[in-house]
């Protein structure tokens, strides 16, 4: 007998709000909620927004969609919220300096209007917080400057407020933690404005700079490294924060100064490389991509880094690989090395043997030899005894080398090779740290095999990111190759030996991202596949994967997955984390109903690369179901090919290797401006940048060890 169902009682329901009166316990609720019911929550109570503001207005985002940013009003009232800040737009000019500094965009003549157009939203990421940011605009919320004289008007107070930044929107912020500027900065004065940004936010800790059409200042660089609590630009605050919120209720913003700087595409001449130097020697993780620099000749000024623990070197000119293995090896507590050599050590252009085979000969391209000796006395106690990450990028790293390099490192926990000589040598060297090894990527790397890329994923327990090329369907279904196979009439093969196929779990369950291209599947025997998807159903972890084919020689192959129902694809239900799936350049004839089963089964699917059937009637009746969904679909190969690749661009990765989350604004970026971001980064050269230095002295004894 089902007992009879008992009303709250008075006492009850007193008990419920006495909990939820206590701090604490208002945090831990608001962790847990999605930014509209933050924004709802923030209108309960004065508790409540004391609660959710922090969170609300923790990251912020500059996007060139008006509507989306902050007003300066808003930004003004909750600026000592402000944590990490996000400028992503191709537009951002300089304020015009006979301008009323009135907290404008920074849009050049536009800012006023831009401004006044996003007063609707007044918030900080838009329509998801319309609600909290017209309480702000109207001066209901917490945090608006409610003392100010009786007819003082609102646009003099954020003059006011923003007058040391003479104008910049974010001026009023002044305790960002993380500043991310993915942006083309066309005017140089907009230097000034980031220098003052700096100035005034001596808690910064991570500091982001991508895309910069015009070199950085001398005083930026520099300011950068002079950054600290003592800092005199940095006022005390009074503005309320709740003992709740996350950032506590003083006004501390640390002492340990910038702690990473991470660069794509910056332009530094002798002055602001030195300065770049000076800074590293305070960093804990610097990266550099694609930067020009001028080498220092010397590094006598600077004897030691001793608090870099992640080093990302991918210069295009400047400072010479023989100054650049010289920094690593002055960097006592390094953890994580990624050097890439594609670009600096290149000294002709590439050459090809023709379209069919777009592989470059490295011999004509690359004559610098690399270091092998001097990198595997990195792991000696006199130099990097701490280094476990190690990503290298250079076409001419032969096998041996590269096994040597392994054969050195005690312990391997990241390791990437991308588009080397890795082969059998190598890979049997890397054995022994399959315990350890948690990264590993070997894509178009010339030794790598098939049976290679399953020994890692039934081996490497560990392993949670994994790219490789291709793995052939009979090595996952344990098909020993001496059995022997025959092809009927109809061309399906016929194995006598099908029944004592011995598959090997893979045990790489913590896996979150997998590239890797699956064949082997057509015209194989029945039992194959199932075998096949149920190893893929073993990744329950996986939020993106790629199981497309290399190059564009195998677009529109039929051996891959097949992804119908009717072929086994509910196996796969088990991938509920998935949010990224790629099959491009594989022949698909997927109905309605496969479709319908993805968007179902995977609740958090937000990307789906691939034709999903040959004819275009049929695609435009299937892909609508996704995009319905808010899925967005890249249907031909070749559209998005880095993307689909994984060969993420590595500026847009932290330095635990993780991406950087721009708030989704990366798709809104115009393709024309992008690439006149690129074009001007480009054209503007290092001055004074010498060749490619002569041999090194280890370098005769790896010529002699290779030959012996």
């Amino acid at each position: 007998m089902t007992p009879p169902r008992q009303e709250p009682t008075t006492s009850s329901i007193t008990t419920s709000r006495q909990v939820m009166d206590i701090p604490e316990i208002r945090a831990l609720i608001a962790e847990q909620m999605e930014l509209d019911t933050l924004c709802s929550a923030a209108l309960v109570s004065r508790a409540w927004r004391d609660t959710c503001m922090p969170l609300i207005w923790n990251n912020i985002s500059w996007t060139s969609q008006v509507n989306e940013r902050p007003t300066p009003e808003a930004l003004l009232a909750n600026a000592h919220l402000v944590r990490t800040v996000t400028i992503f737009t191709m537009k951002l000019d300089a304020p015009s300096s006979g301008g009323s500094g009135t907290g404008d965009s920074g849009d050049g003549g536009d800012g006023r209007r831009e401004a006044e157009e996003g007063t609707e939203t007044g918030t900080a990421t838009g329509s998801a917080m319309e609600v909290v940011g017209g309480g702000l605009a109207s001066g209901e919320s917490v945090g608006i400057n409610e003392t100010a004289p009786a007819g003082e008007p609102r646009e003099a107070q954020i003059g006011e407020t923003t007058k040391p930044g003479g104008g910049f929107p974010f001026a009023p912020c002044r305790r960002i933690e993380e500043l991310n500027l993915q942006l083309n900065i066309r005017q140089a004065p907009l230097w000034d404005h980031l220098t003052d940004l700096v100035k005034y936010n001596p808690g910064l800790k991570t500091l982001s700079v991508f895309l910069s059409g015009v070199p950085p200042t001398l005083e930026f660089m520099q300011t950068l490294a002079r950054i600290n609590t003592s800092s005199p630009f940095s006022p005390p605050s009074t503005s309320y924060t709740s003992p709740s919120s996350p950032h506590g209720s003083g006004t501390g913003t640390g002492n340990e100064g910038l702690k990473t700087f991470m660069t794509m595409f910056l332009d530094l001449n002798k002055q602001t490389t030195e300065a770049l130097l000076d800074l590293a020697t305070k960093l804990e993780s610097l990266q550099l991509n694609g930067a020009t620099t001028v080498d220092p000749g010397s590094l006598d000024r600077w004897p030691v880094f001793p608090n870099l623990v992640v080093l990302k070197l991918g210069l295009s000119s400047g400072i010479t690989p023989y100054h650049q293995l010289q920094i690593i090896q002055r960097c006592p507590q390094l953890q994580s090395l990624a050097w890439d050599l594609e670009e600096s050590a290149a000294t002709g252009p590439l050459t090809y043997d023709g379209p069919q085979n777009p592989t470059p000969d490295t011999t004509a391209y690359y004559n610098y030899r690399f270091p092998t000796t001097a990198v595997c006395q990195l792991f000696q106690p006199m130099f990097c005894p701490q280094l476990e990450k190690l990503s290298i990028t250079y076409p001419a790293l032969s096998d041996p080398e590269l096994a040597r390099v392994v054969e050195a490192c005690p312990r391997l926990t990241l390791f990437e090779v991308f588009e080397t000589g890795f082969g059998a040598r190598a890979f049997h060297a890397m054995t022994r740290h399959f315990v350890h090894l948690t990264r590993l990527d070997i894509r178009r790397c010339s030794g790598v095999t098939s049976p290679m890329a399953q020994q890692i994923l039934t081996s490497c327990r560990r392993l949670v990111f994994f790219c490789g090329d291709a793995l052939h369907a009979r090595d996952i279904v344990g098909l020993q190759p001496q059995q022997s196979q025959e092809i009927n009439a109809d061309g399906t093969v016929q194995s006598p030996q099908e029944q004592q196929l011995r598959p090997q779990d893979w045990v790489c369950t913590d896996l979150t991202w997998l590239t890797l291209y699956i064949c082997g599947l057509e015209n194989a025997p029945p039992t194959w596949l199932p075998i096949v998807l149920t190893q893929l159903a073993r990744l329950t972890s996986l939020d993106f994967l790629t199981i497309s084919p290399t190059g564009p020689e195998f677009d529109g192959t039929k051996d891959g997955l097949p992804l119908t129902l009717s072929s086994g694809l509910s196996t796969l239900s088990t991938l509920t984390n998935l949010e990224r799936f790629c099959f491009h350049g594989l022949a698909q004839e997927m109905r309605e109903e496969d479709v319908q089963w993805m968007v179902d089964s995977w609740p958090r699917l937000v990307r789906v690369e691939g034709v999903v059937h040959p004819e275009r009637e049929r695609r435009m009746v299937i892909e609508p179901i996704m995009r319905r969904e808010g899925i967005e679909v890249c249907g031909y190969f070749g559209d998005d090919d880095e993307d689909v690749l994984g060969l993420h661009v590595i500026a847009s990765e932290d330095e635990y290797g993780d991406e950087i989350d721009f708030g989704g604004q990366e798709d809104m970026m115009e393709d024309e401006a992008v690439l006149e971001g690129l074009g001007g980064a480009a054209d503007q050269l290092a001055e004074g940048t010498p060749p490619p230095p002569s041999a090194l002295p280890q370098e005769t004894q790896d010529q002699d060890q290779d030959d012996a």
